[in-house]
């Protein structure tokens, strides 16, 4: 049986608070959720990712507000921080910080993927969702105003991106990144994407407990042990094929390498859990163009996401697989919902 992708219910226990807020109550969300709220009260306690983004739909009907993903920093405190926090929060700089969110990442959440690379005068980390049944704007959107905003406040400067993009289209609240951020935001790109300067992330934070810190890396180091053993193959080569696919190199040979493992030690151990990597590849191919269409991509910019060499050759093959073309099926959907 397939392994449920979840996330930390204390990631969730703001927007349970905010709908209380609107006049729902505790029992009316358990109700439509499956999410147990006393539940929650345990530091560990996880709930799937369905449950979590039907909490985020409901939250932006509920309150109005398209935007949530933004403005949910502001609702935001200790209680509601999951210990991988804690430890970027104690951290020397605020590169240390990045580096152990990326490192601890998918302790928060299953789907969560952090990366952080280093350019020549800046820093860029970017997050994407190893599943693509599981995009969304909402969590790319939270993630990054919640960063930059304690960027700020334990660094104690005014720290402003260089740039920041988005895989999602412009969903007509352009102003309300840009008060946030506070530098240029671009929308539907290859990858969500925060680009810093060096100074900012070497920037000390203030007042770090490092002895919280090592106590809490313990923890998480166990947990990062007990979760590689759980994961299987199968989940973390589909997440490295969705994380890479833009670049149009991913391969059996590719993977394999990432993997730390022969290709045909690759494929052996994915046949044991029912995969075969072509059929694995092909399919987060297909999953993720509808996707895209449905998101308000076009055919040129899906076909350069999932690294098709031409936007024709994209066009053949979503026809084959769909039996009509790209244009004709965000139609198709648009005119059916």
């Amino acid at each position: 049986m397939a392994r449920r992708q979840t996330t930390s219910a204390v990631s969730i226990i703001a927007l349970f608070d905010i709908l209380k807020d609107h006049g729902v109550s505790v029992e009316a969300l358990e109700k439509k959720t499956g999410i147990n709220r006393r539940k929650m009260d345990d530091p560990d306690a996880r709930i799937t990712m369905r449950q979590f983004l039907n909490l985020w739909q409901i939250a932006v009907d509920v309150t109005g507000d398209p935007a949530i993903g933004l403005h949910l920093r502001k609702n935001y405190g200790k209680s509601y921080m999951h210990f991988v926090i804690m430890i970027a929060l104690n951290s020397e700089n605020l590169l240390g910080a990045v580096n152990s969110w990326a490192q601890y990442d998918r302790l928060i959440c299953d789907t969560d993927r952090v990366e952080l690379f280093e350019e020549k005068d800046h820093y860029v980390f970017t997050y994407a969702a190893a599943y693509p049944e599981y995009e969304n704007r909402w969590i790319p959107e939270h993630h990054f105003s919640y960063a930059i905003e304690y960027a700020r406040k334990i660094s104690g400067e005014d720290i402003n991106p260089v740039e920041v993009w988005y895989k999602h289209e412009d969903p007509g609240y352009k102003k309300e990144y840009e008060k946030i951020f506070r530098c240029p935001v671009y929308f539907g790109r290859s990858e969500n994407m925060v680009r810093l300067t060096k100074k900012h992330m070497l920037l000390p934070i203030l007042s770090p407990d490092p002895y919280l810190k090592t106590l809490l890396k313990k923890h998480a180091d166990e947990f990062i042990k007990k979760y590689a053993s759980d994961a299987s193959l199968k989940s973390r080569v589909q997440g490295y094929i969705i994380q890479k696919l833009h670049t149009g190199t991913v391969s059996a040979q590719s993977v394999s390498q990432a993997m730390n493992m022969e290709r045909s030690t690759l494929h052996r151990h994915l046949k044991k859990e029912g995969a075969i990597f072509r059929n694995l590849l092909t399919q987060t191919r297909q999953e993720l163009a509808k996707k895209h269409l449905i998101q308000g991509l076009t055919a040129s910019q899906t076909a350069y996401l999932l690294g098709f060499s031409e936007p024709s050759t994209f066009q053949r093959a979503f026809k084959r697989w769909y039996g009509q073309n790209p244009g004709e099926y965000r139609r198709e959907f648009i005119s059916g919902s």
